[in-house]
């Protein structure tokens, strides 16, 4: 992970306010002080369990366990690494993050990718000047002309051409100083069999360049000139480009700032559609549509609708139909965003390009605006799929499709609009039709569960792995062990306290996947402990409240994991401040405990610690499960030594005894504490 600054991270989490960073995907249901409740984005649900707390500034659900911060939100929801993440905040809040403040391994990654985004540059002029000047480019100039691709046209698009002979670029590129891994990971070469040689994958084509949101060139799509099959091949995903996170054109359509964004299938659709004045229009990159490009629709300027066009034919009609699904799947979780799904349908089964071609564009813009919101596609869909040239409806199809199109909205409206036509059509009562789909949702929904719950049972436990690699390799031995708090705390009542000694610190042992490291196995004692340390916060350290020799330390636990954590946790201690639980998270999200992330198990104790809304009740619950722990500490150590003072004589014996009397009157000292509660 890159080393961003923590001025910059703490800035921020500041300025980032947990509300409104979920709010744009989550629409909150209740709020009871500074408590928000709404569904969650992660997992499907009816009762909602997804909760906010404004003023720790963090999130947490109770039904699938996720929670942390801010940044960790935005990486979870929008599948973005950390740095990602930070990035995506610091430009949607004014925060400048600075690139270079990176470690070793990730600076080296960052110049590959930017070697592969400047090779692919120079193919994209490679590809334009064979276009324009090359005669082996006549024929690729003259398909261009009788598609209406003018000068200009060529020039916003960067309308290249891929010599037909073997070797040319290949030969460009490596005078321009590219290695052979770097054409590799463009996704422009194919490699031999043996794995000894690369080869162009673009050869005798018309090539558009693909680009990022900020008009990086990241990959290719190449149309045939001739004959041959298949008429597009696209760019594999790459080291910088994956399809389906990006859409076609749309560095150009997010400058509209358009209300509406128009989705098409082929690049020739779109280019059309730019040179007929419909500048707001994208296409989906030879994938089925997916959820992250619904993001990147969402993140349009002022966008508010997206319109479908599908191609007329069964294969564009089922993709329909898949889209739709996911879509609606996708909103109903992401209830704040606030975004509406049409789908539009070209007359007389043409794409765009030939309508707008054959009719102009203003024909073709009362096409966009009698497109149909998505319960009225799916009504005449079902009706249009089950009846025949003579007009007689298949009913049982019929009433199996409509049942199964409106089980994939929980909105009792648009089931409504659905089964009403439905009931006509039939002559059946509304009712019956919507407990039929209410039905299939919920098993839909069971089953939708169980796919997510194995799912993220994967992503979990890889993202453990990471974990315990990573936490595993940060310090060395003995760095932890320090049971000091603030540098304004260190007296010697923290110096030589029996009980404060590591009694029973479990030793390291290399992680097989699936099972608990060692490092991570954490009473629930302890845990509670750390929750109601971290719950009373700036008073921890505050005299007027905490005994100095009762903040707690390193020494408490037992668990490895939670003596790292406590330790960072005063590292960015200040007094009278305490630290952002917001800005703890980050430190928590490099564990694990007991199998699971150390932000969940932490934040899930927390909320135990929320009702004690009297600082005084918070302090002497945290105080009294501090001395059971230091007890329970105290009896292993205690035990340990009566052990040994059986098998022991002479000056080792009589140190024993010493420590033992020291160790009855801490506990006598502690048990005294404890009774004053």
């Amino acid at each position: 992970m890159g080393r961003i600054p923590e001025r910059v991270i703490d800035e921020i989490l500041d300025k980032a306010d947990i509300e409104s960073v979920v709010g744009h995907y989550v629409s909150f249901t209740k709020r009871s002080g500074s408590n928000l409740k709404g569904l969650c984005p992660f997992h499907s649900e009816k009762t909602p369990s997804f909760n906010v707390n404004t003023q720790k500034n963090i999130y947490k659900c109770f039904g699938c366990g996720k929670g942390g911060n801010a940044i960790n939100f935005i990486m979870n929801i929008e599948s973005l690494s950390y740095p990602e993440a930070v990035k995506f905040l610091g430009a949607r809040y004014g925060v400048d993050v600075p690139e270079e403040d990176t470690d070793f391994r990730e600076a080296g990654i960052k110049q590959h990718k930017d070697r592969v985004k400047k090779l692919l540059a120079d193919a994209e002029a490679f590809y334009i000047d064979e276009f324009r000047n090359s005669p082996d480019a006549s024929n690729a100039r003259s398909y261009a002309m009788s598609r209406q691709l003018d000068k200009d046209t060529c020039e916003k698009f960067g309308i290249g051409y891929a010599p037909a002979e073997w070797g040319v670029l290949k030969s460009f590129l490596s005078k321009k100083g590219y290695t052979e891994d770097e054409m590799k990971d463009s996704g422009l070469f194919t490699v031999s069999q043996k794995g000894d040689k690369i080869f162009e994958l673009f050869r005798g084509r018309l090539m558009f360049p693909i680009k990022d949101a900020f008009g990086n060139t990241i990959a290719f799509g190449g149309r045939n000139l001739g004959k041959e099959l298949p008429k597009y091949i696209n760019s594999p995903d790459s080291a910088v480009y994956k399809k389906q996170d990006n859409l076609y054109a749309y560095n150009i359509a997010k400058k509209e700032r358009s209300k509406t964004l128009i989705v098409v299938e082929g690049y020739m659709d779109v280019i059309a559609m730019h040179r007929a004045g419909f500048s707001n229009t994208v296409a989906a990159l030879g994938t089925a549509f997916t959820d992250s490009q619904l993001r990147l629709c969402a993140r349009t300027g002022n966008c508010e609708e997206v319109v479908f066009f599908f191609d007329s034919d069964a294969a564009g009609q089922n993709a329909a139909l898949r889209a739709i699904q996911m879509m609606v799947k996708y909103l109903r979780r992401m209830s704040g965003m606030a975004l509406i799904i049409k789908i539009a349908k070209v007359p007389g089964g043409k794409d765009p390009d030939e309508f707008i071609r054959l009719n102009g564009a203003e024909a073709f813009a009362k096409v966009v605006e009698s497109a149909l919101s998505v319960s009225e596609y799916l009504a005449q869909r079902a009706y249009n799929d089950n009846v025949d040239e003579n007009e007689r409806l298949d009913r049982s199809r019929y009433l199996n499709d409509i049942c199964l199109y409106g089980s994939w909205t929980d909105d009792e409206i648009a089931r409504d609009i659905i089964a009403s036509e439905a009931s006509k059509k039939l002559d059946m009562r509304i009712e019956v039709i919507t407990n039929r789909m209410a039905g299939l949702a919920a098993n839909d929904r069971e089953r939708e569960a169980m796919m997510e719950a194995r799912g993220l049972g994967r992503m979990k436990e890889g993202e453990l792995e990471a974990r315990r690699k990573t936490s595993s390799e940060e310090m060395p031995d003995g760095y932890y062990d320090s049971q000091t708090p603030p540098p304004e705390y260190v007296t010697d009542a923290f110096k030589g306290q029996t009980g404060s000694e590591d009694t029973a610190a479990p030793v390291a042992v290399e992680n097989v996947q699936g099972e608990i490291s060692q490092d991570e196995i954490a009473d629930p004692m302890q845990i509670n402990l750390m929750a109601h340390a971290l719950s009373l916060n700036e008073l921890l350290c505050d005299k007027n409240m905490v005994d100095k020799e009762d903040i707690v330390r390193a020494g408490d636990f037992s668990c490895v994991n939670l003596k790292k954590m406590i330790k960072e946790y005063y590292d960015i201690y200040t007094v009278g401040q305490g630290v952002s639980i917001a800005r703890f998270i980050d430190v928590m999200s490099r564990y694990v405990l007991n199998g699971r992330p150390a932000e969940d198990v932490i934040l899930e104790a927390m909320t135990n610690c929320d009702k004690y809304t009297d600082s005084r009740v918070l302090r002497d619950m945290y105080l009294a499960i501090l001395y059971k722990v230091r007890l329970e500490s105290i009896r292993s150590r205690e035990e340990a030594l009566v052990r040994q003072l059986s098998v022991t004589e002479g000056e080792e014996r009589d140190k024993i005894m010493s420590d033992l009397k020291k160790i009855d009157l801490y506990k006598k000292k502690i048990k005294d504490k404890e009774s004053k509660l």
